[in-house]
Formats: C-alpha cells, sequence, structure tokens
C-alpha cells in the first residue's frame, strides 16, 4: 500500500515549475521598468522641446540668437534651424529664396536612440 503524501521527485519538479514562472514574472517586471524609464525620458524630452518651440513663438525676436545648429535643451543635446516664409495665396511658401518674411519655420531635433525626436512649428515675424 502506497503511504499518502507527496515524494520527493513530484515536490522537486513543484519547485522547479515554480522558478521558471517566478523567472518569468521577475524577467515581464525588469522590462516594465525599462519601458517606464524610457517613456519618463521621453516625455521630458517631448516637454522641454514644446516649451523651447513655444517661448521662440512668444518672443519671435529671439528666433536667431536661440535656434542654433547645435545647443543643449535642458540635459539633452539638440539642433534648431528655420527658414523664411511669405503668406500666399495658399498657404506659406517657405525657403532661402523669401524676402520680407511674415513667419518661419522653425524644425527642433533632438538626436539619439532614447529619445529621439523631430518638432515642427510656424513663428509668425512680429
Amino acid at each position: 500500500m502506497r503511504a499518502k503524501g507527496l515524494t520527493l521527485l513530484e515536490v522537486v519538479l513543484a519547485l522547479g515549475v515554480l522558478a521558471v514562472v517566478l523567472l518569468a514574472f521577475t524577467g515581464l517586471q525588469v522590462t516594465s521598468l525599462r519601458a517606464g524609464s524610457s517613456g519618463r525620458l521621453t516625455q521630458k524630452a517631448v516637454r522641454e522641446a514644446e516649451n523651447f518651440l513655444e517661448s521662440l513663438r512668444t518672443n519671435p525676436g529671439s528666433l536667431p540668437s536661440r535656434c542654433l545648429p547645435s545647443f543643449t535643451l535642458s540635459d539633452l543635446s539638440a539642433a534648431c534651424a528655420y527658414q523664411p516664409c511669405r503668406a500666399d495665396g495658399t498657404g506659406l511658401a517657405c525657403g532661402p529664396s523669401v524676402t520680407q518674411p511674415t513667419a518661419y519655420r522653425v524644425t527642433l531635433r533632438v538626436p539619439g536612440d532614447t529619445p529621439r525626436l523631430t518638432l515642427e512649428t510656424v513663428v509668425y515675424a512680429p
């Protein structure tokens, strides 16, 4: 007659299955923490870039001195470029040949892998 209870083999197998499940959950937790950190960095970069572009829109006279090919935006390297534009019948015509611009098309780039973003806006000349 067989004794009631679990054999050593059954206990070892159950512990092995439990260990595999716990390792899988640990891997998911690590991935989740990395994604959260990456999301926070991206959100910070977007917020800083939007604030920078908004400051250019509120003070368009500062465009030539602040929109530089290379500068630091908070703690991120960034690049800013702008093109003069004028209003025509269908919208804005932008390019280096525009004289007496009524607006500027501003492109802000934050290069890199995390985060990489490009934002564009129109800054109307005073």
